[in-house]
C-alpha cells in the first residue's frame, strides 16, 4: 500500500506541537497555524487558517484557553486522528476528489453527510450503513454526522471500519453509559456531542474524566430564539467545558430565525470571548461546501431514508437512500 507522505508529515507535526502547547500554548498554537498556511494548498484550509491566524493576533482570545484545555484533558491520539481525518482527509484530499468528480459528472457533492440512524435498518441489514459510508468515501466524503436514538455501541463497528473518516456522534446524555465510555477510549476518530438537557452536565463530566473529545448541541426552532440570542444557552453550554457547541435548525424553523441565529453565531466566534467553537450545523456546512466546491450543497438522510437538503426533506422514493445508491440520488438532486 502506497503511503501518503503528506499525511504522515502532518500527523508528526501535530503530535510534536501537542507537546509544545503544554509548555507554551500561545506561541505553539500560532506556530502551528503559520506552518499550516505554508503547506496548505486547499481553498478551504487556506481561508480557515488565514482567519485563525488573524484571530490569534488577539492576545486575550479565549481560544488560547480552549487549545490549552483541549491538550491538557483530551487523549492526544484522538486529537491527532480526528484532526487529521477532518482537516487533511476531508478538507484537502477528499475536497480534491469532490471537485474532480463534480467537474467530470456535473453534479454537486456535499463535503459532509448527515445520517439519522434507523435502528431497525441497522439490525436487519448490518451492512447497509457501512456500504453507505463506502459510497460516500468513494465520492470524497470523509466527514459524517451521525444522529442515533438507540444504543450507540451498535455504531462503533462501522465507525472502526472507516479509520480515515471523521465522525461526530450526536447523543443524549442518558445514552452515554460507563460501558460505552470504556469502549470509546479505543476509538480515535470520533467526537461525541451531548444534547443540552438535564443529563448533559453529568455525561460531559464523565467524558472529560475519560479524556474523550466532546461537544454539546441544541436543536432549535422559533420558540428557542430568545434563549439562544440572549446568550443563556451558550452560558449553559460553556459550563460543561466542551470543545465545540453546535446549533441545528428544525426543518420547520423560519428562514429569518435561522439567519438571525447565524448572525449571533458568527458574532460570538468573532468576539472570541468563549473557550469553545460555536457552529450552526446547516449554515456553516453550507459555507464550507461553497468554499470547497463553488456550489451550495447540504445533504443528509432521515430515519426513513428520505433526503434532507438545506431547503427541506424530499419524501419521494427516488430520493430515498433505502432504495437508491448515494451517487444516483445526488445526481438527481444536485445537478450543476
Amino acid at each position: 500500500m502506497k503511503k501518503d507522505m503528506t499525511k504522515i508529515l502532518v500527523e508528526a507535526t501535530i503530535r510534536r506541537t501537542l507537546k509544545n502547547i503544554q509548555e507554551s500554548p500561545a506561541r505553539a498554537t500560532r506556530n502551528l497555524v503559520d506552518l499550516g498556511l505554508q503547506f496548505s494548498n486547499g481553498r478551504f484550509q487556506t481561508r480557515l487558517l488565514a482567519q485563525a491566524q488573524k484571530m490569534l493576533q488577539n492576545q486575550k482570545s479565549a481560544y488560547y484557553g480552549l487549545v490549552k484545555e483541549l491538550v491538557d484533558t483530551v487523549d492526544h491520539d484522538i486529537i491527532t486522528d480526528f484532526g487529521v481525518n477532518l482537516g487533511y482527509n476531508s478538507c484537502m484530499k477528499g475536497a480534491g476528489l469532490i471537485r474532480e468528480i463534480e467537474a467530470e459528472k456535473g453534479f454537486n457533492i456535499p463535503w459532509t453527510l448527515n445520517l439519522a440512524i434507523n435502528e431497525e435498518k441497522l439490525k436487519a441489514e448490518p451492512d447497509f450503513y457501512p456500504s453507505l459510508l463506502r459510497q460516500g468515501r468513494a465520492l470524497g466524503i470523509y466527514t459524517y454526522l451521525l444522529f442515533g436514538a438507540g444504543d450507540p455501541e451498535q455504531l462503533l463497528p462501522m465507525i472502526q471500519k472507516e479509520p480515515d473518516c471523521a465522525f461526530v456522534l450526536f447523543l443524549r446524555g442518558r445514552q452515554i453509559s460507563p460501558d460505552f465510555i470504556e469502549k470509546m477510549k479505543t476509538v480515535k476518530n470520533v467526537m461525541l456531542s451531548v444534547y443540552t438537557d438535564g443529563d448533559m452536565a453529568d455525561a460531559c463530566g464523565r467524558l472529560r474524566e475519560a479524556g474523550l473529545l466532546y461537544a454539546v448541541h441544541q436543536c432549535y426552532g422559533e420558540k428557542d430564539r430568545e434563549n439562544i440570542v440572549s446568550g443563556k444557552w451558550l452560558r449553559t453550554a460553556v459550563s460543561a467545558h466542551p470543545s465545540f457547541a453546535f446549533l441545528r435548525a428544525d426543518v420547520s424553523c423560519p428562514r429569518r430565525i435561522q439567519e438571525e441565529i447565524y448572525q449571533y453565531v458568527t458574532a460570538v466566534r468573532d468576539g472570541q470571548q468563549y473557550p469553545l467553537i460555536l457552529m450552526d450545523i446547516k449554515q456553516d456546512s453550507l459555507m464550507i461546501d461553497q468554499v470547497i466546491s463553488d456550489g451550495e450543497c447540504l445533504a443528509g438522510f432521515e430515519e426513513d431514508g428520505s433526503l434532507r437538503t438545506h431547503e427541506g426533506v424530499l419524501r419521494e422514493e427516488r430520493y430515498n437512500i433505502f432504495h437508491h445508491p448515494l451517487e444516483e440520488i445526488l445526481q438527481a438532486s444536485y445537478k450543476k
